[in-house]
């Protein structure tokens, strides 16, 4: 028989976990603190049956040779001074000898009467009291700490995990972001990396702890009952399980009930909402009566259905209250019958060590209950984060990919189609021919289709038909370390790393020297406004670091891409407005970093535009017009429209607004 598929979270944390590393740490905390429950309600029978004995006991005189052997011969000579009663009784008043004595056949006696023979302060009624209830207190101080330390042990596993997880999406963004031209994975990746992560990190937590405890704790309880009074503890047992049952049951039904009736009420009240949109046909049509009406009725089904919710959960506690006090009285009848009847099968201390138990069993009963309904959004998050770490990249290496060299005859795009993963068509049988060293803009009416055209050329995506050369070499059979190398993009939104000016030119590589990043820097005019920086090329930038504007942090991309030396070298110039000595640096940069290189332009600027050997209009995915600025403005009536749209004098206005 084939065993069931672990669920996403149990690919995450499932049970074997429960039983290595810190987590079995953890459950043998979890163990020992629910022994020391035990021993706490045994030491709380022991303080219930000294204070109703209060330290007497009736001993028969032929049962005193026992006694002698048991406790010592001085065990009826000291205290009170024995009362004979017609040569058959002797009263004793010996501390913890009365509850020894008289359960001298239970599992626990000679361990106590060995303790008591041993230990002075439990031959006394008022030592007795005061070390019992020092032993309780330790006792509840040492459980206390090992659920403490358990639950930090168990957090520190479920942090653990959550890092681990963490790691995963990040290498998975990494291999998957490039090819996320909407942005839709970037955006569902942060969210898992922040929300979900947290989401089933308190998952784990609250599973381990529950499952690490519970179980076992339960499990001791009833044993304790049992020994007590195995019959009393079967019959209390049973209506005791059947409340809980029930309520369980109840809970459940009660909580499908309040989905549905809040559901019903949410539709009542969009439709109550609907009426404030209606104003000026009401108001048009002199419709006010009607409105006014139908709003009253709208109004008066949805305060009936709130409150019909309210009153289905107010009765549903109300019955489930009344079941767990009927289940209680039933239980203190027959534990009271027990005591009270003849044959006096149960003594009160017993009866109350008993109905400790269950009343200390009825907690984790209750998490245990409750676990399904608290585990249901952990196991969302690992179905998410599961989904997301399983995705394919878009692009891969080929088998026996071959290293490319840099480009120096000609760029060529034949019957190239891209559709993205939201079934967009951004590029529809492009074919395009750029001879290597020109300087070209791409702008596009839809400026998606330029950055996908943009993103086809170093493999950040792939086309889902026709093919990308480079002199005659198909880059899907290409290394895409040697390809990246020879063809950067440079993004207009690109962040900068939280870490030194140096760093993030280099990209942390120790191939470059400190000269050959401020030659890069010179070029790209970068090297002014770092070497104002406190610390210079040493500067640590990002969160915690200096902050850098737009313009800047444009400039370092620039400086970084030309450190590198690309053959093909792709620019998308930034949306946010620059100063005019930026735009002045940046024109200036461009003049020093495009000769003898293939440069495509993804512009934001009409002097970008302007600069260009030829501009490559795109539109609906195919092109549209192709040539210089000033052919096209007198030539192509779509290009003339991309441009009024995008440079016009009321553009700014317009965005504005």
């Amino acid at each position: 028989m084939a065993s069931k598929d672990p669920t996403p979270f149990q690919r995450v944390f499932s049970r074997k976990d429960l039983r290595r590393g810190v987590a079995l740490r953890a459950c043998l905390g979890f163990a020992l603190s629910s022994i020391l429950l035990c021993a706490g309600l045994i030491d709380l029978f022991l303080i219930t049956d000294l204070l109703v004995q209060g330290g007497r006991l009736q001993i028969p005189v032929a049962a005193q040779p026992e006694m002698v052997a048991l406790f010592g011969e001085e065990s009826l000579q000291d205290g009170p001074a024995p009362v004979l009663v017609a040569d058959q009784l002797v009263y004793v008043n010996r501390g913890l000898l009365p509850t020894l004595w008289r359960d001298r056949d239970q599992f626990w006696s000679p361990w106590l009467v060995a303790l008591y023979r041993e230990f002075a302060p439990l031959r006394n009624d008022a030592n007795a009291l005061l070390t019992l209830v020092i032993a309780i207190a330790v006792i509840g101080w040492l459980r206390s700490m090992l659920e403490s330390r358990s639950r930090a042990l168990l957090m520190q596993n479920a942090l653990g995990i959550a890092t681990r997880l963490r790691q995963s999406i990040h290498r998975q963004t990494l291999r998957l972001g490039p090819s996320d031209l909407e942005g839709h994975a970037s955006e569902q990746a942060f969210q898992l990396f922040t929300a979900e992560v947290d989401r089933l990190r308190d998952g784990v937590f609250h599973w381990a702890d529950r499952m690490g405890r519970d179980p076992f704790q339960l499990f001791l309880l009833a044993a304790l009952g049992l020994a007590v009074n195995p019959k009393l503890a079967v019959v209390c047992l049973v209506p005791a399980l059947a409340c809980w049952l029930v309520a369980h049951w109840q809970r459940r039904r009660t909580e499908a009930g309040r989905r549905l009736m809040e559901a019903r009420v949410a539709g009542e009240l969009r439709i109550l909402a609907e009426s404030l949109e209606r104003t000026r046909l009401v108001r048009g049509f002199a419709m006010e009566a009607f409105e006014q009406e139908q709003f009253r009725k709208s109004l008066e089904r949805f305060e009936n259905s709130t409150a019909a919710a309210l009153r289905s959960k107010a009765w549903a506690r109300r019955g489930v209250r009344t079941l767990i006090a009927i289940c209680a009285a039933v239980v203190l009848l027959f534990v009271g019958w027990s005591i009270l009847l003849p044959p006096h099968e149960t003594d009160f201390a017993s009866a109350v060590l008993m109905l400790s138990a269950f009343v200390a069993a009825w907690f984790p009963l209750q998490r245990l209950a409750r676990l399904p309904a608290e585990h249901e959004p952990a196991e969302l998050a690992a179905h998410r984060t599961q989904t997301y770490l399983n995705l394919i990249p878009e692009v891969g290496q080929a088998v026996g990919a071959k290293f490319l060299q840099p480009l120096s005859r000609m760029l060529t795009l034949e019957e190239v189609s891209y559709t993205t993963p939201g079934k967009r068509r951004l590029l529809d049988r492009l074919s395009l021919k750029i001879p290597a060293g020109r300087q070209l803009a791409v702008v596009a009416t839809d400026p998606l289709e330029a950055r996908a055209l943009a993103s086809l050329l170093p493999r950040f995506i792939e086309p889902q038909e026709g093919r990308i050369l480079i002199d005659g070499e198909d880059i899907a059979w290409v290394t895409l370390e040697s390809l990246r190398a020879e063809a950067i993009f440079v993004g207009g939104k690109d962040p900068f790393l939280t870490a030194t000016v140096r760093d993030n030119i280099s990209g942390g590589s120790s191939n470059y020297s400190l000269q050959d990043l401020t030659e890069a820097a010179k070029i790209a005019h970068a090297h002014n406004f770092i070497a104002k920086l406190p610390q210079g090329y040493e500067t640590v930038i990002g969160e915690h670091g200096e902050q850098l504007d737009a313009g800047q942090a444009f400039r370092l991309g620039l400086a970084r891409a030309v450190l590198r030396k690309p053959a093909l070298l792709i620019i998308e110039e930034p949306s946010e407005l620059l100063d005019d000595d930026t735009k002045t640096m940046l024109d200036d940069a461009y003049k020093r970093i495009t000769p003898n290189r293939t440069v495509l332009f993804l512009a934001r600027r009409l002097s970008t535009v302007k600069r260009a050997d030829e501009i490559i209009l795109l539109h609906e995915g195919r092109l549209a017009a192709i040539g210089p600025h000033a052919r096209l403005v007198q030539s192509s009536p779509m290009y003339r429209h991309w441009e009024y749209i995008n440079f016009n004098e009321f553009r700014q206005e317009f965005e504005t607004a």
